[in-house]
């Protein structure tokens, strides 16, 4: 048997069911962010670059050493 609803019911059906999909997505971006942020550490970034640099600067050292 078909229970008669209202139109109005089904425009907040709507309205939750759009506002629920957006939570979601927010929420997976936000997980997908926080798993990249702990995959690679700050930290480790730095030491990468610094250590880069070091080895920049005892290149350009010993050839211009060889001079």
């Amino acid at each position: 048997m078909h229970v008669f609803k209202h139109p109005k019911y089904y425009e907040e059906y709507r309205k939750r069911a759009k506002e629920a999909q957006r939570n979601a997505k927010r929420q997976a971006s936000s997980d997908k962010q926080q798993a990249i942020d702990e995959t690679v550490p700050h930290c480790d970034i730095e030491e990468a670059s610094s250590s880069k640099q070091q080895k920049r600067q005892a290149s350009s050292e010993s050839s211009s050493n060889k001079r």
